[in-house]
């Protein structure tokens, strides 16, 4: 497998940088060089502190294991390498990143990918066009129930996040029908709000199922985001979990700031007891969910979405041990009248 390297400097960017990773990444040397290399790859970190950062005050070598990096479009894994560079007597300037990618970066993968968001797209268009008249049914079900049992406070709280989310679906797909974007309601959001949101969704498929749920959520800052897109993403991820487990399984869900460089992430980490992923045999990025249990798509479209708001997924697993999805956003500072 062909190896890739680049240099950094002290200040985190980068200084010089290869054809080859012009061809793994689609960024050209004009392009990446004075770069932080944040702004083109995860973060590395090593006991939570940026690794070549580490790397320049130790002034020795690191290596990271299985760390994601970015190949045209997608994550993949690769071992790491992080080396001070001495220029003579001068004390170290550079350090230079080593990449051993796990598996290729192929035009030909690119090419499956792309056939996969055609098909989202198709089946998309296709759903969304048929879901509207049993939109309405619902909807007016929702209204009776909630007028019909108002005094039931459980079931009021319900309806109105069930009215509240069906007019939310109801404005997307006529943005979704007039647009080929994820131009949308961005606006500042405030995630654990979100997150207890949904803990409320899936209040009813975790106790049917048997399934303890934990929260640990953190003081967080807003972020601008999409809700909805946001909501969604999260949603697919969860709904994989609670599938995967049986009778006595445990759904937890995290919420926490980490550091980074240029910006800090606000980390949002679900984790399951189930079955687990054989990340060997099935790249983060791929997906490897049964199309015949209708979820082909859930992990590949929550990973599309998250980079669209130039974040990143992780995941561990352990065939038998359960999986952990851990989203990544980045906070930027935000400014007045830069929000819906």
């Amino acid at each position: 497998m062909q190896t890739l390297s680049f240099t950094v400097d002290r200040n985190l960017r980068i200084r010089s940088w290869s054809d080859a990773l012009e061809s793994f990444t689609g960024t050209d040397a004009s392009s990446a060089v004075g770069k932080k290399y944040t702004e083109l790859f995860p973060q590395l970190l090593v006991h939570e502190k940026d690794a070549v950062a580490e790397s320049f005050l130790r002034q020795r070598a690191l290596s990271l294991k299985q760390r994601p990096f970015l190949c045209l479009s997608h994550h993949r894994q690769a071992d790491i390498k992080i080396s001070p560079v001495r220029n003579g007597h001068d004390p170290f300037q550079h350090v230079q990143i080593v990449l051993h990618p796990s598996e290729p970066c192929t035009v030909g993968q690119q090419l499956v990918d792309a056939q996969k968001l055609i098909s989202i797209g198709k089946i998309a268009a296709t759903l969304a066009h048929g879901v509207r008249n049993p939109l309405n049914a619902i909807k007016g079900a929702v209204v009776y129930l909630r007028d019909r049992y108002a005094h039931e406070k459980p079931l009021f709280e319900f309806t109105e996040i069930l009215e509240e989310e069906i007019a939310r679906l109801e404005n997307f797909i006529s943005r979704f029908l007039s647009t080929t974007t994820f131009d949308g309601d961005v606006a500042r959001v405030d995630v654990n709000e979100l997150v207890q949101k949904i803990k409320v969704f899936v209040s009813l498929q975790t106790y049917s199922r048997d399934i303890r749920s934990e929260y640990v959520l953190e003081t967080l800052p807003l972020i601008e985001i999409s809700a909805f897109h946001l909501e969604q993403a999260l949603l697919n991820v969860i709904n994989n979990s609670i599938e995967s487990m049986k009778s006595g399984g445990v759904l937890t869900i995290k919420t926490f700031l980490t550091a980074g460089s240029p910006t800090s992430f606000i980390a949002i980490e679900i984790s399951d007891t189930g079955a687990g992923i054989d990340l060997a045999a099935h790249p983060a990025d791929s997906a490897p969910q049964s199309p015949q249990h209708g979820r082909g798509f859930g992990l590949f479209i929550a990973d599309e979405i998250v980079k669209y708001y130039k974040g990143h997924i992780k995941i561990r697993g352990e065939k038998g041990k359960g999986t952990t999805v851990t989203f990544l956003l980045p906070v930027h500072e935000m400014k007045e009248g830069n929000h819906s």
